[in-house]
């Protein structure tokens, strides 16, 4: 802990005005020693804050608990430090605004809602999501939210394909990754049918590294949502590879899913700029049906550019052989 963090801790203990009360959860995870020591050092330096050792499953992690909603699993440090002494204080939960219409559609959640947060103490936009999401599950009972520390809990951030932070997960398929935008959570976890998710949504998964994921909500619902065909012909290059790489593992998987893309891609093919119908025609060669084979030879004789011909003949030598392209 730095000469800093020891100073804000104690100014933020001499803000307070009535005693906190809060837990450490003790597990036989040696990572809990780590936890111990910061307690130790925060409630010496803010003694208006009581902390509760309890003992925790053998197979739980450790972690700080604010309440019942709220856990931190790693040692809020560094940009980490000032969210979890708002949240502390509940200065977040007053400075929280919503909608009257949404505050009332979240207090008649019928479901529990798990959030997971993973963030790191270097990360300069972890504080800003902790502060939009943290308010959600102390006014919201039915919204539980862990707080993970990538560094600390590697294992846990891989076991969930962490690839940056923040990265907030819900319901184990949604994710958001960078900035937060919170009307987007809220009506995922009211609405959580990835069919109805933005345009947007995608775009940021897919930009973020996460086109397995995607990929993965279209096997998991059998369909191609419509949404995601506009990220097959965006411009954005970065946002395109990842919308191809989702399609790669949905042929893998499911190759009569993946064919639904040939018709409506094909329609607008003409249209498109080169480089975007070379990725088509790339897509096209992964999809080994009829239809698929058909449209490579048809681009192949047909009046294209050369570059885009030459994109097909390659696609369509690597289907015929049943390899790679």
């Amino acid at each position: 802990m730095t000469s800093q963090e020891e100073g804000r801790i104690k100014e933020w203990n001499d803000e307070l005005f009535d005693d906190i009360k809060i837990s450490l959860i003790i597990t036989e995870d040696k990572r809990t020693t780590e936890l111990k020591d910061f307690c130790s050092d925060l409630s010496h330096l803010a003694p208006k804050l009581n902390i509760v050792n309890e003992r925790g499953d053998k197979k739980e992690l450790p972690c700080i608990k604010v309440d019942d909603s709220i856990r931190y699993h790693g040692v809020p440090l560094g940009t980490e430090l000032e969210p979890f002494l708002l949240t502390l204080s509940g200065h977040l939960k007053r400075d929280f605004r919503v909608s009257t219409n949404i505050r009332e559609r979240l207090d008649q959640l019928s479901i529990s809602v798990e959030l997971e947060l993973y963030v790191s103490q270097q990360c300069p936009v972890c504080p800003s999501v902790i502060r939009q999401v943290t308010p959600l599950s102390f006014l919201f009972e039915r919204i539980k939210l862990a707080i993970i520390d990538c560094v600390l809990f590697p294992e846990k951030a891989q076991s969930n394909r962490i690839q940056s932070v923040p990265t907030v997960i819900f319901d184990k398929q949604f994710r958001w990754t960078g900035p937060m935008q919170l009307d987007e959570l809220i009506e995922t976890i009211m609405n959580p049918d990835p069919a109805a998710l933005r345009v947007s949504y995608f775009e940021r998964m897919l930009e973020g590294g996460d086109a397995l994921e995607v990929a993965q909500m279209m096997l998991d619902k059998e369909m191609i949502f419509p949404q995601f065909l506009e990220l097959l012909v965006i411009d954005k290059w970065s946002v395109r590879m990842g919308a191809a790489v989702a399609m790669e593992e949905i042929s893998e998987n499911n190759q009569r899913l993946a064919a639904r893309v040939i018709g409506p891609l094909w329609n607008q093919f003409d249209n498109l700029k080169d480089p975007i119908k070379d990725d088509i025609l790339y897509i096209f060669g992964k999809i080994r049906n009829d239809e698929a084979e058909a449209r490579l030879k048809e681009v192949l004789n047909g009046q294209y550019n050369p570059e885009v011909k030459e994109a097909a003949r390659e696609a369509l030598e690597a289907y015929e052989a049943g390899g790679e392209i």
